[in-house]
């Protein structure tokens, strides 16, 4: 309790401190007249401080945001020709190597904080791009740290959350194979999937970088997969088929003993990596439920009594 203390109180005041600075940022930061420029359309004169989505709207310059300005469609993308800051961490998933390069910003997200130029490229072409890359999603929400890494919603003790030197070379060998293949994304998770067990989530932003597909596309496919996981996954996977005759045959109650023979829940894996535990609806082995299966290894006509033996094969 003594080391704990002082780390709830700086991490209380760090978010105090925070907290002050947006509201500031807000309700005091005071920025001036500035110029708006819509390359081609217009020059509009704003009070500096809110978001060039916010001022378009309100001088009738239309750019539909599905998410309601949360930075989750991309729709709202503009080129910046002058006056904009550095790319912001909510923007980044959203924007190809090149569209950074090119000045491409979500509006939704760039505050105007000074005079600013800027070319609002055609809907029906932004709106193309998108379908074609297949980037909306409503239900997608980011998290990010400091260094612009992605975080999963389900945290876990065993990911890993800073980068290892080893790793690194390790996914950037597997990218530089599949390179120059068309469709190389599928090849690519597979194959980091397989290397390590599962997806180390910073590994996604080498994949974005060095493929030249935003991130937020790649976040989707590696989410969209049941075979891929962000969480690391123990040597031996354990499934434990719960289909109808599996389950009437005792299914829960050798769930129930793996439990706890592991001391683990469905969905976890043991602390030393070494079993993950699963459940399916069928393993397409009725006529000898219950039913679980070991890797490639499947038992059938189990008893919850034979887990420990079989386990101890492991």
């Amino acid at each position: 309790m003594e080391f704990i203390t002082p780390i709830i109180v700086l991490s209380s005041i760090s978010l105090f401190l925070g907290v002050l600075l947006v509201l500031a940022d807000k309700f005091f930061a005071d920025y001036g007249e500035c110029r708006l420029i819509i390359a081609g359309e217009k020059e509009l004169t704003v009070r500096g401080g809110e978001t060039i989505l916010s001022y378009l709207t309100v001088n009738n310059f239309n750019i539909p945001s599905s998410c309601g300005g949360k930075a989750t469609c991309g729709y709202c993308k503009i080129k910046v020709l002058n006056g904009a800051g550095p790319i912001l961490p909510t923007e980044r998933p959203f924007l190809t190597r090149d569209e950074k390069d090119a000045g491409i910003r979500l509006a939704c997200q760039l505050k105007v904080k000074n005079d600013m130029e800027i070319f609002m490229p055609d809907f029906l072409e932004t709106v193309k791009n998108i379908v074609k890359n297949r980037l909306y999603d409503p239900k997608l929400r980011w998290r990010f740290n400091i260094s612009n890494q992605i975080y999963s919603k389900h945290d876990d003790k065993n990911i890993k959350k800073q980068d290892d030197t080893d790793d690194k070379a390790k996914i950037y060998g597997i990218i530089e194979n599949y390179k120059s293949m068309a469709g190389a994304l599928v090849p690519v998770l597979q194959n980091i999937n397989s290397a390590f067990n599962y997806l180390p989530e910073h590994g996604l932003g080498y994949i974005s970088e060095e493929l030249n597909i935003p991130l937020s596309q790649v976040y989707r496919v590696a989410t969209f997969y049941n075979a891929f996981s962000f969480k690391p996954k123990g040597k031996n996977i354990i499934k434990v088929c719960l289909g109808t005759s599996c389950y009437v045959k005792g299914g829960k109650k050798i769930m129930e003993t793996l439990e706890k023979e592991l001391s683990i829940k469905v969905g976890e894996s043991t602390g030393d990596l070494k079993y993950s535990l699963e459940t399916v609806n069928c393993i397409g082995c009725c006529g000898q439920s219950p039913v679980i299966t070991i890797n490639e290894d499947i038992y059938g006509y189990l008893k919850h009594t034979m887990i420990n033996d079989i386990l101890k094969k492991y």
